[in-house]
């Protein structure tokens, strides 16, 4: 298992030019053995089916219509001629490509480092909200990973800095975090402050919010070590030349992550359980 000491910064992360196309990719996962790449908008052609050709040879492609919502599918019950609205995607065959695309929302690359099994979620607040990243560590719990061996990607996004939000939104974020209720409002707002999952706004009841980090600390809740964790701090708002942002453009544009499985069919369960649906 790669141990992983560069939490805040991009030490742990690789920029790759490639055929006129731009990528970001996670160490964690490469030394790992995961194919993966987080996409940028400088790309020669926005289409799955020519990016793979920068990362792999001819593997599956597996893409959901995103609809922030908590609904975990495994890959297999994807096919180009069905749409499946999801946002989490579970490898279970050897060279699957599992795709997620985002302008501001967090795109997170999981692989399992004994198995090989492989995830992609997209998730903004809304998804963080509805415990998207607990089901899904729970669902490929339930498929045969286990927690000590699965290493995750945080990919770009939105920063903090750039991230306004309203109150009621912290205290949703306060309760994917902790269990204790009835406390004041402003004990809320110290303690995600402490966590450095927000920081105070020059507007009155409006806060910085940095989704990356409270999606850090939801996995850190689930049992995963700290430094299976790979935390990107590109930032979608504020790199213009790199990245599609709804926040800045309000565009229809979004930049593609993928990762591929490595599972070999010995490691594929014959009964695998039915995915979440929520």
């Amino acid at each position: 298992m790669v141990n992983n000491k560069d939490l805040p910064n991009n030490k742990a992360w690789i920029k790759v030019i490639k055929q006129d196309s731009i990528f970001f990719q996670s160490t964690l996962l490469l030394k790992n053995g995961f194919k993966h790449a987080f996409f940028t908008k400088k790309v020669s052609r926005n289409t799955p089916q020519d990016l793979v050709k920068l990362i792999s040879r001819d593997p599956s492609i597996h893409l959901l219509e995103q609809v922030h919502s908590n609904k975990v599918i495994h890959a297999s019950k994807i096919n180009g001629k069905k749409v499946i609205k999801a946002d989490s995607i579970i490898s279970d065959k050897e060279s699957q490509s599992l795709w997620v695309y985002s302008a501001d929302c967090i795109p997170i690359l999981i692989g399992d480092s004994k198995t090989g099994r492989a995830v992609a979620i997209h998730s903004g607040w809304k998804g963080l909200v509805k415990s998207i990243l607990k089901k899904t560590i729970n669902q490929i719990e339930i498929d045969g990973c286990h927690r000590k061996n699965i290493i995750i990607a945080i990919g770009p996004a939105i920063s903090g800095i750039n991230y306004q939000v309203e109150e009621e939104i912290v205290f949703k974020m306060y309760k994917t975090l902790n269990n204790i209720k009835n406390i004041h409002n402003e004990n809320i707002i110290k303690y995600m402050q402490n966590i450095n999952c927000i920081k105070l706004d020059k507007n009155p009841n409006k806060y910085l919010l940095d989704i990356r980090n409270v999606a850090k600390e939801q996995f850190l809740l689930e049992g995963i070590d700290s430094h299976h964790i790979s935390l990107n701090s590109n930032c979608t708002f504020g790199e213009k030349e790199l990245f599609y942002s709804w926040r800045r453009d309000h565009c229809k544009s979004r930049q593609f992550s993928v990762i591929e499985s490595r599972i070999s069919n010995k490691n594929i369960l014959k009964n695998v359980r039915s995915e979440f649906n929520y």
